[in-house]
């Protein structure tokens, strides 16, 4: 029996008793210092006597062939009453302590969006992305099945915060940071607080066994993790910032390649960019809005002197 359903039982048992004809101002005492012993013993009592109160009352006013009775004082036990709010305790207890089926939210293409989750953490979606969230008072689950989401979760030492991403997972107790997954590979930043990541070997019954890779990383460090590889730098706040600039809509190229924000333009626009092999390791900086390739395709004709051509979905680059 867990803990919690054996306080549930002591707490019933508590209330027969108290129904009882034999109950002293003894026993009183015993009660009152139980209920302050623990919060769960507060908590406990007090649902189970509101299932009792109303139980009482159902059984007042609807028990059938119940004769009108003269205003007098009735004996405080009546089995009807004790075996109804210990069926209806029992009930309610079961209904809050029933697993709850995880949450699924997800983004199109272009798509940002918020979520707030039962314990108080936000999320918020980046484009095409899709999680499932399972979070209650027992565990707090999120499973990250493709795309980034930025989290800043309430603290809760006693149930941590484990987000799996494919082989890779991160564990938190509170604390603000973005995870993104591509395919297999997993990259996290940091923007305040303390994150495990834990990068998970191959699954494949053929690799040879080895041990988990993990790092704890802290304020504006990120981590990239892939197929029990983790690799960990130090960065600037600013470079953390431009990581996370997805949320102001903004797409930073520096350090890129031209193929490299094609694929980050790609990730937010039905239009996709597609670009020759000889202009594909072109250094490229600046700042866009995520949704303005069609600016950007005309930089790269004006500014670098590329072809650029156009159809309904797709725009060309070559040199």
């Amino acid at each position: 029996m867990s803990a919690a359903a054996e306080t549930e039982e002591q707490a019933a048992r508590w209330l027969a008793r108290r129904d009882g004809e034999d109950w002293s101002d003894d026993d009183q005492a015993l009660l009152h210092a139980w209920i302050a012993a623990s919060l769960a013993n507060r908590v406990a009592w007090l649902r189970l006597e509101s299932c009792w109160r109303r139980a009482d009352r159902l059984g007042s006013t609807h028990a059938p062939g119940r004769a009108s009775v003269p205003p007098r004082r009735l004996p405080r036990f009546s089995p009807w009453r004790a075996a109804a709010g210990v069926l209806l305790a029992a009930a309610l207890f079961a209904a809050m302590n029933a697993p709850q089926p995880a949450r699924t939210y997800h983004t199109a293409r272009g798509e940002s969006r918020p979520v707030t989750l039962a314990d108080g953490s936000t999320i918020v979606l980046n484009t095409d992305t899709r999680l499932r969230a399972d979070v209650d008072g027992r565990a707090r689950h999120v499973v990250l099945d493709s795309g980034e989401a930025y989290f800043e979760v309430a603290h809760d030492a006693a149930h941590p915060f484990v987000i799996d991403a494919g082989r890779s997972r991160v564990t938190v107790l509170g604390t603000r940071f973005s995870v993104r997954r591509d395919g297999d590979r997993v990259a996290v930043a940091v923007v305040d607080g303390r994150v495990k990541v834990e990068s998970l070997p191959s699954a494949s019954p053929a690799a040879p066994a080895a041990a988990v890779a993990y790092a704890v990383l802290v304020k504006n460090e990120m981590a990239s993790a892939e197929s029990g590889r983790l690799t960990v730098s130090v960065g600037r706040p600013d470079e953390v910032a431009r990581q996370l600039a997805w949320r102001q809509g903004k797409l930073f190229l520096d350090g890129m390649s031209l193929a490299q924000a094609a694929q980050e333009f790609n990730r937010y626009n039905r239009v996709q960019l597609v670009v020759d092999d000889a202009a594909a390791a072109l250094p490229l900086g600046g700042s866009f809005n995520v949704d303005n390739v069609a600016g950007f395709a005309r930089l790269l004709q004006q500014g670098f002197g590329l072809k650029v051509e156009a159809t309904a979905d797709q725009i060309h680059v070559r040199r």
